[in-house]
């Protein structure tokens, strides 16, 4: 009833305060409500009566509780039945992955027919950007012979010997190149004239012609994985030809005065079946490279120590090297790669022409073929003959390419207007004899009457990686300075 009479009060209370308003209740009825609140606040029976309604509220609610737990009972044993057959299911599925292990071999098999299927083809090469000077004198021809090492990272180095010497003109121009990834062109590292009759101990607009170079990733002496690639000099000590006049090897940024002399005809034979070449000629040159510290390695002439040529510096030491076998020992023992330096003069390189099966300068719009490698133990990499090409992988290991070339030309001929064409593929190799890719290259003159260029060795480079490289027809049509950036897609 204390409820109750609570919530009479505050409307009697209420009441009141309207009484005492602007428009009170009149005398009767004010009376009427009097009684009326009396009654309601001694009347048990509304009481009970609420208690009541509560009451049968309670039970009806107790009663939809116990629906709903009998319910939820019910859907939990449905769920952790759902769960258990779930269960079974998966162990049938599982077993079935677990035949994917089995399978493993088989699925791998199928990637490499795969890749190998994709490398098999033959892929066109479409120029992409002029790096020489188009011109119709002879001033501006360039060599097709290169040194080359293809990065992992899909940028080309290289080394473009000069076409002839003694003069000023493109021709003669001796090139260090980095070409892009993506084909869009290059930079040029150093570019010098090369001269019979100019020594000059750092060479700058002048490179001595007899001596031999190459374009390395060479590591830092202090961490041998810092590594950057640099331009590396075989060099005279003078001005002078003869072997006694032989100075050594040096890396450009350390300058001449960092330079190593080999003991002479003291060499070894890498892994690949290269021997190193220290005879002192200025123009075959072969060093070794120690793929663990990616440095040069050679033997002292005077102390007969190890001295391993770094990108910043020489490190002398301790270790003595008396003989031939003691040096072959020690390159077993490791990872080493002959590097075959190229002459800073070659205007032609050496192929084998098809109509004769003799090696000859790839000199004229003939047919030839041939390699650039190490192949049935012979080796025709780098000097005064032949291009050089190497690859340095994503495990940071130099390696030589097998570098196969053929061309196909037709003849021009004046009577008639007959027009020539020509027609190069190569084909790249890696030292296991894995394909690393195939490419072609179609020319055809521009005018009747001519051929087509010097194609043998038309496609000059070509990173299997990035798939770029350069092209180069020598001449045609009275044109020299053909050679671009190409790329295949």
């Amino acid at each position: 009833m204390a409820s109750i009479q609570t919530a009479v009060q505050v409307m009697v209370d209420k009441l009141v305060a309207d009484m005492q308003g602007e428009q009170p209740l009149s005398a009767e009825e004010q009376a009427l409500v009097s009684n009326a609140i009396t009654k309601l606040a001694d009347n048990e029976k509304l009481e009970q009566a609420v208690v009541a309604v509560a009451e049968s509220h309670i039970d009806e609610a107790t009663t939809a509780l116990q629906q709903v737990a009998q319910v939820s009972q019910t859907s939990l044993q449905q769920a952790a039945q759902t769960l258990n057959d779930n269960g079974t299911a998966l162990e049938g599925k599982a077993a079935k992955l677990d035949q994917l292990d089995a399978m493993a071999p088989s699925l791998a098999r199928v990637e490499a027919l795969q890749g190998r299927a994709f490398t098999n083809q033959i892929r066109p090469l479409f120029g992409i950007n002029s790096i020489e000077t188009n011109h119709t004198s002879a001033n501006y021809a360039r060599t097709t012979s290169v040194f080359a090492v293809y990065d992992h990272s899909g940028e080309t180095f290289l080394v473009r010997p000069c076409f002839t010497y003694n003069n000023s003109y493109e021709q003669s121009r001796l090139e260090y190149l980095k070409l892009f990834a993506d084909g869009s062109g290059r930079s040029i590292t150093h570019s010098s004239f090369v001269h019979a009759n100019s020594f000059a101990q750092n060479p700058t607009s002048t490179t001595y012609l007899y001596g031999a170079s190459a374009y390395l990733p060479l590591g830092s002496k202090d961490n041998p994985a810092d590594i950057e690639y640099d331009i590396v000099y075989s060099t005279q000590d003078s001005q002078a030809t003869g072997v006694v006049n032989y100075g050594g090897v040096y890396v450009r940024s350390q300058g001449f005065t960092s330079m190593s002399k080999p003991k002479k005809n003291l060499n070894a034979t890498d892994q690949y079946g290269v021997p190193s070449i220290t005879s002192h000629s200025y123009a075959d040159v072969a060093v070794l490279y120690d793929n663990q510290k990616h440095c040069l390695l050679m033997v002292d002439e005077n102390t007969s120590l190890l001295i391993e040529k770094y990108r910043d510096g020489n490190v002398i030491t301790t270790t003595a090297i008396a003989n031939e076998s003691e040096l072959q020992a020690y390159v077993d023992n490791g990872d080493f790669t002959t590097v075959k330096m190229i002459h800073h003069y070659l205007n032609y390189p050496y192929g084998i022409r098809r109509l004769t099966g003799q090696e000859a300068q790839l000199s004229q719009p003939w047919d030839y073929y041939g390699y650039f490698g190490v192949f049935n133990n012979t080796v025709k990499m780098g000097g005064s003959r032949y291009c050089a090409h190497y690859r340095f992988t994503p495990e940071l290991k130099l390696e030589p390419v097998n570098y196969f070339f053929m061309n196909s030309s037709r003849a021009a001929t004046t009577s008639g207007n007959a027009t020539g064409t020509g027609e190069a593929t190569v084909a790249l190799e890696s030292m296991s004899g894995e394909l690393l890719g195939m490419y072609s290259y179609r020319s055809e003159p521009d005018t009747a009457g001519y051929h087509g260029g010097i194609m043998a060795n038309a496609i000059m480079c070509i990173n299997p990686y990035s798939h770029t490289g350069v092209i180069n027809e020598h001449f045609t049509h009275n044109y020299h300075g053909l050679g671009r950036t190409c790329r295949a897609f």
